[in-house]
């Protein structure tokens, strides 16, 4: 079953961040754990790890501003 990469709630008043950069590129395997993607806020910049391991389906653009909950991945079962 595929895990959804969802842009994350930090703090108290973010309601929308940017996403700053994949470190790994879409179809790489990754493992639970791994940084996968970082985003920013006006005040923080934030390191996210994968929750499973399995293949990345990347969606997110970097560069790109996201409100918290948008899906912007998925890791998918490695076969």
């Amino acid at each position: 079953m595929a895990a959804e990469i969802r842009i994350p709630k930090i703090g108290i008043s973010a309601t929308a961040m940017v996403l700053s950069e994949w470190m790994f590129a879409d179809g790489e395997t990754v493992a639970q754990g791994d940084v996968i993607y970082t985003v920013e806020t006006d005040k923080t910049a934030v390191e996210i790890e994968a929750q499973s391991a399995g293949v990345l389906r990347v969606t997110g653009v970097e560069g790109e501003n996201y409100s918290v909950g948008t899906l912007i991945g998925m890791i998918e079962d490695a076969a």
